[in-house]
């Protein structure tokens, strides 16, 4: 194998790591992708892992120039087919491969930078946070998805971006104790002080309405990568169901996540679709 194919299988291996590592749910839906789906997959997730580590773990002094840095060296790396930094290299294989744009990655990245200074949102922001950090992820996932079908692409597109909303608003509920408490940030926009339990119900439905959307076109999508989507969708759409229930203090205090034996349920339910599909 010649010294580069080395360092291309060390630098998937190295997104592949990242991606179990921080999220279980995520990891166990990218075992339903085809091989080099999954591949490609990963490499999204690991990138944009590693920025938002920058702003919300990490937080150095000159956070924005890190971030910069990220984009410069993924530019190049784009138009070279290589970087020093494996996250990177993987991530610019996987938009050479699959045309992601890079104004896809652009937007991310400027999300990233909002996080450094902004705490508090209004609606237009908002909905530029949510662009920028989460539905242009399920655009870079949807060029993957269909493999340069630009037609099936322009039919799932608005469907990509809500599941990427979706996903992202959970989330936001989810941490919406540790954003507040420790970064001091509060990403739901028209709420004074702390969420309540009404503006709580209304985020949810919010996301629900999110869900509908994106459920219409998991079944368009290639059996490549249907299933894997599919698990993600349900593992995220059985949270937003929990959260459902619990108060907002609840959840301000223990992050709400799924127990082992109903994510082994929802995972043999649709690994056996996929079985019964091949």
């Amino acid at each position: 194998m010649l010294n580069l194919g080395i360092y291309k299988d060390i630098s998937a291996r190295l997104s592949r790591d990242i991606t179990n590592s921080y999220s279980t749910s995520f990891s166990a839906a990218t075992k339903l992708l085809e091989p080099d789906v999954r591949e490609a997959i990963v490499a999204i997730y690991g990138f944009v892992r590693v920025a938002d580590e920058v702003v919300d773990t990490w937080r150095p002094a000159q956070m924005e120039s890190y971030i910069n840095d990220l984009g410069s060296d993924l530019k190049r790396a784009v138009r070279s087919g290589f970087s020093t930094n494996p996250i990177v290299q993987s991530f610019a294989l996987a938009i050479i491969k699959y045309n992601i744009p890079l104004e896809l990655v652009e937007a991310f990245l400027k999300s990233m930078k909002m996080d450094i200074t902004k705490k508090t949102y209004n609606q237009a922001q908002y909905q530029q946070y949510i662009y920028g950090s989460a539905e242009v992820v399920g655009l870079m996932c949807l060029m993957v998805f269909v493999g340069g079908n630009k037609r099936l692409y322009s039919s799932l597109l608005s469907s990509a971006k809500a599941l990427g909303s979706a996903f992202q608003k959970i989330n936001f509920l989810r941490d919406v104790g540790s954003d507040n408490l420790q970064l001091g940030r509060l990403y739901f926009p028209g709420i004074q002080g702390q969420l309540d339990d009404e503006a709580k119900n209304l985020i949810v439905e919010d996301i629900n309405q999110d869900l509908v959307v994106a459920k219409t076109a998991i079944k368009k999508l290639p059996k490549s990568s249907r299933y894997g989507v599919e698990l993600a969708y349900l593992y995220f759409a059985a949270i937003n169901q929990k959260m459902s229930r619990r108060s907002i203090e609840e959840i301000r205090n223990n992050r709400i996540s799924l127990a082992k034996p109903t994510k082994l349920k929802i995972y043999c339910l649709v690994a056996l679709k996929q079985l019964v599909a091949s």
